[in-house]
């Protein structure tokens, strides 16, 4: 048992299930992933009903990060965050997966109201990687947006109420994601009524018949965050949150710098000691391009496939035979035909290229004479 794992959680909320996320290009959706969900804040509690605490720290369920009340009702939250890498850390897993949601919200804490957007970093117990981006607003099914993020990406998620921006009645609020290190852009406006009661940033599981185990993502850092418009001037003692899962998986927030930066960290058993921490360089995007010439061909003729790749570690080649990150081969096809090269990287992300030599034929020859 997680020597941190507390006996039942005082507040139970309805949950659904819904669509999953939508998957980074190139990447197959894995079949034993379950469709989560992402629900409000479940603190944990003492007998006497007050919020449990470790170290001055309120715990919880799945929530670890930063919650603010003061100076609702919130109209706006953004924040910038670097998409983790994860890991597989060798423990019980129902579905085969382990999972890391990071995301800003308003609503959530203390209240059945909650809007999010934010990222999912998720690792099969083979290896494999998944990494999507999606928005909720519960208790409504969470939606998958098709934009493409991976592990290093610097992104935005910013929440803005433009029409109707009192708890009282329904608001309209924009949502907008900027995945920074590419320049994609994705927004859309909804309808939601929202009790504007709290603003958050936060790492955490999945729900799906429980919460699901949190996968191994070191240290995340958010920088920087606000809350209409401001700093929040966040404070541990007084904001921060403290997840205890029930898969023996901890996470924890560094204490804030300049009241807007903070770092969660990872752990297993025990609570891994956290200091924010800076965006580290993402590594350089893998490229593969592929080349037919001539690119049209009559039977019997041969066109010469050229390669190259910056930035990959190998390369594989589709109806031909690649050898290396770069290089030449000649084929003889008899049909017109496509040809491919894919080439990764050392942490595995692809990079395809195509390329198609056209097979002419013949129209008949000569005419005869008479």
């Amino acid at each position: 048992m997680n020597k941190f794992a507390f006996a039942g959680a005082g507040v139970a909320l309805a949950f659904a299930v819904g669509l999953g996320p939508v998957m980074a290009a190139g990447t197959a959706a894995p079949d034993a992933a379950p469709q989560s969900v992402h629900r409000p804040m479940i603190p944990y509690y003492n007998p006497d009903g007050t919020l449990r605490r470790f170290r001055g720290t309120v715990t919880t369920a799945s929530w670890s990060g930063y919650a603010v009340t003061a100076a609702a009702p919130y109209s706006s939250n953004t924040a910038t965050w670097q998409v983790p890498d994860v890991a597989y850390d060798g423990g019980k897993t129902p579905y085969g997966y382990e999972y890391v949601l990071n995301w800003a919200g308003i609503g959530g804490d203390g209240d059945a109201t909650l809007i999010q957007l934010g990222t999912e970093s998720w690792v099969s117990t083979a290896g494999a990687k998944y990494f999507a981006v999606w928005y909720e607003l519960y208790p409504a099914v969470s939606q998958g947006v098709a934009l493409t993020v991976k592990a290093g990406d610097i992104v935005t998620a910013s929440l803005l109420c433009t029409a109707n921006c009192t708890p009282s009645q329904a608001q309209t609020w924009q949502l907008t994601f900027t995945n920074n290190t590419t320049g994609a852009v994705w927004t859309q406006s909804f309808q939601y009524q929202s009790s504007m009661a709290s603003a958050e940033w936060i790492t955490e599981p999945p729900y799906y018949n429980g919460y699901l185990p949190l996968a191994d993502y070191q240290q995340v850092t958010f920088d920087p965050v606000a809350a209409n418009g401001a700093n929040p001037n966040l404070s541990l003692s007084a904001n921060g949150l403290i997840m205890i899962g029930s898969w023996g998986q901890t996470s924890n927030p560094s204490a804030p710098v300049n009241g807007d930066t903070f770092s969660t960290c990872w752990g297993a058993g025990t609570l891994t000691p956290c200091t924010a921490g800076s965006f580290t360089t993402p590594p350089p995007t893998v490229t593969a391009s592929l080349t037919a010439n001539p690119a049209s061909i009559s039977p019997g003729q041969s066109s010469t496939l050229t390669w190259s790749s910056t930035n990959a570690t190998t390369c594989t080649g589709n109806n031909f035979t690649a050898s290396g990150i770069s290089g030449s081969t000649t084929v003889y096809p008899s049909v017109t035909t496509s040809y491919g090269v894919t080439c990764t990287d050392a942490g595995g992300d692809p990079a395809t290229a195509m390329a198609t030599v056209t097979v002419t034929s013949s129209t008949g020859g000569h005419r005869k004479k008479h």
